[in-house]
């Protein structure tokens, strides 16, 4: 079922959220079963991921209700379809460990099932602001980055230019005609180190 699931689903460009945006969600399995509140991963205008213990994970397939902050704007509550499950390490050598993961956590995914149009809306709105704040982050760790690498270096840099001038400069110099040059003296160009004369045969 789950490759069914996947087979008929497009996925829309998904927003991960951020240590500084709102992660708190909520989400109940079936009628009567309680209310959970886990961590949200990552939204888009068809979906989301979020996290759970393994004895709270629902399954393939089922339809439970999640109510998830949008990313600068209020929460919105609907229903979610269950599309995959995967265990999730929050932990890696590469990255700061998770204070959240504490224990074997489980990545829900789900598809919105029927979502209105206001919340699609909603959704898209919020992303889009997230998605233009994140590139004029990105830009202005880039300009930092090209900033500091360039002081960093603008010795290096400084002594490159110079001896290329210098160099230029000597070439110059080295061909220039000396004070006893004359042009009108001399064998015409080409014809100093004439070895055959076709005009003669």
């Amino acid at each position: 079922m789950n490759a069914a699931l996947r087979k008929f689903i497009n996925r829309a460009p998904r927003y991960v959220l951020r240590p500084t945006d709102n992660q708190v969600m909520r989400f109940s399995k079936e009628e009567g079963s309680g209310v959970f509140r886990t961590r949200l991963l990552n939204l888009s205008e068809t979906g989301a991921a979020f996290l759970v213990d393994r004895s709270m994970r629902p399954e393939i397939g089922d339809l439970i209700k999640v109510e998830i902050p949008v990313p600068g704007l209020d929460q919105i509550a609907w229903f979610g379809r269950v599309v995959r499950l995967e265990s999730y390490e929050g932990n890696s050598w590469w990255s700061e460990p998770d204070p959240f993961v504490d224990e074997e956590k489980i990545m829900v995914a789900v598809h919105f099932h029927d979502l209105p149009l206001g919340h699609r809306k909603a959704i898209k709105q919020g992303l889009e602001k997230q998605f233009l704040e994140e590139l004029k982050e990105r830009r202005l760790r880039q300009q930092m980055y090209l900033k500091h690498v360039f002081l960093e270096n603008v010795y290096k840099y400084s002594g490159y230019i110079l001896l290329s001038i210098a160099s230029f400069a000597l070439l110059y110099y080295l061909s220039l005609p000396n004070k006893n040059y004359d042009a009108k003296r001399g064998a015409p160009w080409g014809h100093r180190y004439k070895i055959f004369n076709f005009e003669d045969q």
